[in-house]
């Protein structure tokens, strides 16, 4: 630890001191977006705390970053108080009660005091704990085993097949064991991941795993599944029908690709897009999930061809069924070639049917205008039109998508990561405004987290859960941004994390290797 009191390392070491020990503690003048806090359970606008806020700046202004200095108060792993900054911290940032200044230190040791520890967190960055609404961590960790040497989308899905000879039970479940626990390392409290099911043995294999690691997580990190199928296995009635039955017993989600492949929007493509029978499909999805009581998650238009419009096939069928609000829809890439009236038209329908649009920056950044043989540079960014679809009222999120496998060889689910890239490239940063909700409150409404009785995300409320990340080196925006902030405190049930959450990477040799008698034994 530093020997200084003002130095922000020993905000660090404050922090992490506190919530390894205390039941009761309050984290002083933290920095905390207003959009991360609810107030009477709805978002604060900061008017009840000591705000920075104010109107937006001429452009050779200060930028104003929307964020509040706060006092959030823990309690026995709950958060019973957020108010204003107010606290007159003594010399090294710890406050002292007064049954500390009257009593004798032998005395104060043998008895509680009579308020709990106030730390001076020193302007410290702080964020509800991330949920990442799209992920795929049954095949994640593959990228060594099985490379898209192409590093384009049909050369992703011609080397995820080819994983799968692969594929055990032992093997899917490590994998997904090791992408929680990066997950929950970096803050995560909740995610989504979707699970192959275009054979019978993907579907033995990736449900039966995603049901053992759901229940060895809970508590810790909300996990939820989607079965992802091209849109033409719908064709098969029966294996329809088995497949939304095994997602039913597992309590998951239906979903399928439309649209997706490279060729997505043309006739060419009778894998996703199916221009013949395309209504048929969608009509029978619809069906076993209403029948079920499923939600539905979607890929779409995973590609930059303009005639490429799931998203809109699918918005026209959530208002035929009544399905408003239980859909989201990923990816769609294609909206940045569309013309401005197709694009308002798919987006009034997608605002009309309540779909959460989910963008994956690094991924879509990864696979998206890649162009063989001529290896030459990428024109687009491959990001949907966030800010587009916000204005016409439309919920977006951004979110992990692939990590270290065919679709993106890098990645660690850190959703930090993933919410500073989409600033870059997406330009979500003048200002940042609310748009740090696309890494929280929005996905977890997405997932109906806490609509039946569970555990909010996303928001620092009362009355919820003390989950939290505090960055003690990291006072603003372009500081949180501009590090990869791994001296983060992750604060889960108002207790922090343990050292060394974060898996090392010889845990998965035995998968890189394929030895199913190391898989075994190491689980």
């Amino acid at each position: 630890m530093c020997r200084s009191g003002l130095c922000m390392r020993c905000v660090e070491g404050r922090v992490r001191a506190v919530t390894a020990r205390k039941s009761e503690y309050v984290l002083c003048n933290v920095s905390v977006p207003t959009c991360c806090l609810e107030a009477d359970g709805k978002e604060s606008d900061g008017k009840e705390f000591e705000s920075t806020a104010a109107a937006p700046p001429p452009l050779s202004a200060k930028w104003d970053e929307g964020t509040v200095l706060v006092d959030v108060h823990v309690r026995e792993g709950r958060i019973v108080a957020i108010e204003r900054a107010a606290a007159r911290m003594g010399p090294g940032g710890w406050a002292r009660s007064p049954f500390r200044a009257v009593v004798p230190s032998f005395l104060a040791r043998l008895f509680p005091p009579l308020l709990p520890r106030r730390v001076d967190c020193e302007e410290a960055f702080a964020l509800p704990t991330f949920v990442d609404l799209h992920t795929h961590i049954d095949k994640g960790h593959t990228a060594e085993r099985s490379t898209n040497t192409l590093g384009s989308l049909s050369g992703a899905d011609r080397s995820t097949a080819a994983d799968a000879a692969f594929w055990s039970a032992a093997d899917v479940e490590q994998r997904m064991e090791f992408s929680l626990k990066c997950a929950y390392a970096h803050g995560t409290s909740a995610l989504r991941t979707h699970l192959i099911n275009m054979t019978a043995k993907h579907i033995e294999l990736t449900w039966p795993a995603f049901s053992k690691i759901r229940d060895r997580w809970k508590g810790r990190v909300e996990v939820q599944g989607v079965a992802l199928v091209a849109l033409s296995f719908f064709r098969d009635e029966e294996a329809a029908v088995r497949l939304a039955d095994t997602v039913a017993r597992y309590g998951g989600l239906l979903g399928a690709a439309v649209c997706c492949a490279e060729e997505g929007g043309s006739p060419a493509d009778d894998w996703t897009t199916c221009d013949g029978d395309r209504d048929e499909l969608l009509d029978r999805i619809f069906t076993l999930a209403k029948e079920r009581d499923l939600d539905l998650d979607f890929h779409c238009d995973e590609n930059g061809n303009e005639a490429a419009k799931g998203l809109r096939y699918v918005a026209e069928k959530t208002i035929q069924h009544g399905y408003e609000g239980r859909v989201v829809c990923g990816h769609c890439c294609s909206l940045a070639y569309q013309t401005p009236k197709e694009l308002a038209k798919t987006l009034e329908l997608a605002r009309r049917a309540r779909i959460t649009i989910v963008s994956l920056p690094l991924v879509n950044q990864w696979t998206q205008d890649r162009r063989y043989p001529e290896r030459t540079t990428p024109l687009w960014r491959g990001v949907t039109l966030l800010h587009e679809a916000r204005d016409a009222g439309v919920a977006v999120a951004i979110a992990s998508d692939n990590t270290r496998d065919q679709f993106y060889a890098y990645g660690d689910l850190d959703m930090l990561e993933v919410f500073n890239q989409g600033c870059r490239m997406a330009h979500l940063d003048r200002p940042y405004g609310s748009w740090i909700n696309t890494v929280g409150s929005t996905p977890a409404a997405a997932m109906r987290l806490g609509a039946r009785g569970g555990e909010h995300h996303g928001m620092l409320r009362v009355g919820a859960g003390a989950d939290f990340v505090v960055f003690p080196n990291a006072r603003k925006y372009s500081e949180l941004l501009s590090r990869p902030q791994m001296d983060r405190v992750v604060v889960r049930k108002g207790r922090r994390i343990p050292d060394g959450s974060l898996p090392s990477y010889k845990e998965l040799d035995c998968v890189v290797r394929n030895d199913c008698e190391c898989l075994e034994n190491h689980l």
